[in-house]
């Protein structure tokens, strides 16, 4: 296949990866840089010093058109090209811009750092939005932009809130009221400038594009804002429908939660309605379940590579149908004589092994009955989505009289 070829068609993964890694080579022919299958990255130096992951740049180069793919690629390397942040928060504050991030994506670059310990571990400085989502900094430029950590702003002499002042009032100014009418009441952001997430932290924004009651928005993607009003539940269940969609579509996920405003504070809230409820209770379970399965994976390569034989307990769901607990629900084992980092799912299958190699005998917990029998063999790890190691396993006579979980 010609270079010119590979714009017109759909390339494979690792052809895709191959045409990155010329691009890259003739961009900087001093740099040593390695192409890796698995996990499908570039790794630039013997000590992986900086990574260019492929997944999300090969997503979005075989969605664009064609005639864009060259740009999508180019937008992706320049990443790579990163200068020198400025060396005073004076000439870098027209630049400074906030960015709203899953936890997951902190929490995959930390497991990262474990795996690979010349790498320098995760120090960007956030501040927590919800239990999934943070606030990070970025500095962004028309050719460059680069997430700011707590060092830099230790040489700037200014603190992270100090700095968000400033990134928020570059936010404000570039935020023209813009929006697209999705029917039912939905609106979607028409900004397209990787920060239309990031103007979920301008209330004043929200109530002015709200129809009446109060404003409900949803940031599903890095490049999507959604919002409806707390009147119109059709609205919402249209919001909750396309963030699947667009979770799926897109990549890049941001949060599951539906957000409102409470005494001029952005706050993930429960929908009133049950049915938008219901509805986005299931969104956020496939989530965190999938959430759950990417961790899954870092954790088995950590471990691995530590010769640890612990086992990191998949998040399984299935469809309940009874009464109040009708809904998708989640499901993880724990075995006992089994070393396991548990999630936290609503069902754990207690699983004791057959003394003479017989069946094993299950029993169903709900989360809060197996917390109140083994909490105490629980030890919470630093990770997200949480998980507990658990070596020992509750006591047989208090297994036995906790409540089997009925669906």
């Amino acid at each position: 296949m010609g270079f010119f070829d590979f714009f017109r068609a759909r390339p494979t993964p690792d052809g895709f990866a191959h045409a990155v890694l010329r691009q890259v080579r003739q961009r900087h022919p001093a740099r040593q840089c390695l192409y890796e299958a698995q996990p499908f990255r570039i790794v630039f130096g013997s000590d992986a010093q900086q990574i260019f992951n492929l997944d999300h740049a090969y997503r979005d180069y075989c969605a664009a058109p064609r005639k864009l793919r060259t740009q999508v690629l180019q937008n992706h390397l320049a990443g790579i090209d990163v200068p020198a942040l400025p060396a005073s928060f004076a000439e870098a504050r027209e630049h400074l811009m906030p960015m709203i991030r899953s936890r997951s994506q902190g929490d995959y670059l930390r497991l990262l750092a474990l795996q690979q310990p010349p790498r320098p571990a995760l120090a960007d400085a956030w501040r927590a939005l919800d239990d999934d989502a943070l606030i990070l900094l970025a500095h962004d430029t028309a050719s460059s932009m680069a997430t700011i950590g707590q060092a830099t702003l230790a040489q700037w002499g200014v603190t992270f809130e100090q700095a968000l002042a400033a990134a928020m009032d570059n936010l404000r100014a570039r935020t023209p009221h813009s929006f697209l009418a999705l029917g039912d009441g939905l609106l979607m952001g028409e900004w397209h400038d990787a920060y239309d997430s990031s103007r979920l932290l301008l209330p004043d924004l929200l109530y002015r594009a709200c129809q009446g009651g109060e404003p409900l928005v949803m940031i599903p993607t890095r490049g999507r804002f959604l919002l409806a009003s707390s009147h119109n539940v059709a609205g919402q269940l249209q919001m909750i429908a396309l963030a699947d969609k667009l979770m799926q579509d897109e990549g890049r996920q941001v949060s599951p939660a539906m957000y409102g405003v409470r005494n001029g504070k952005i706050v993930a809230c429960q929908p009133a309605d049950a049915a938008v409820a219901a509805a986005l209770a299931r969104l956020q379970a496939m989530l965190r379940a999938h959430h759950y399965g990417e961790q899954k994976q870092e954790w088995d390569q950590l471990n691995a590579q530590r010769g640890e034989n612990v086992c990191v307990a998949a998040c399984m769901l299935f469809q309940s149908k009874g009464g109040e607990r009708e809904g998708v629900v989640s499901l993880a084992t724990w075995t006992r004589g089994v070393d396991t980092l548990l999630p936290r799912t609503d069902i754990v299958a207690m699983v004791v092994p057959a003394d003479n190699g017989g069946d094993s005998a299950t029993k169903l917990l709900a989360w809060d009955d197996a917390l109140a029998i083994g909490g105490e063999l629980m030890q919470e790890v630093e990770c997200y989505p949480v998980r507990y190691r658990v070596r020992g396993f509750p006591a047989p006579h208090a297994l036995a009289a906790a409540p089997a979980w009925d669906s």
